[in-house]
């Protein structure tokens, strides 16, 4: 089963994107954070960035409400496609997303 679920914080405005054969989807960062205990008691906060892009119905929610610190709870899946960067190949993962609440 691949299925992901974030909740975290909209980094900057969606860009949106067309493909070559018309298709949108918009494309924005999430930024989740992870508060953690060192073993010398001292309390830390991890920031992790996630790729995610919509969609159909979730592009036009996305490119009509999104904006930066807006607090957002995601479902979707892992997405892994390759490109070519300066003559070699490099792996990416982002997550599609499949259902979407503005907290």
């Amino acid at each position: 089963m691949n299925f992901v679920s974030l909740i975290g914080t909209i980094d900057k405005h969606p860009t949106e994107v067309e493909t070559n054969n018309g298709q949108k989807h918009a494309r924005f960062r999430l930024i989740t954070s992870n508060t953690i205990v060192t073993g010398e008691g001292i309390s830390k906060t991890c920031r992790e960035s996630h790729n995610i892009y919509a969609w159909g119905k979730w592009h036009q929610v996305i490119c009509a409400y999104a904006q930066p610190n807006l607090h957002v709870a995601i479902e979707g899946r892992l997405v892994n496609r390759y490109i070519r960067w300066k003559g070699s190949t490099i792996k990416i993962t982002e997550i599609e997303i499949n259902d979407l609440v503005i907290i």
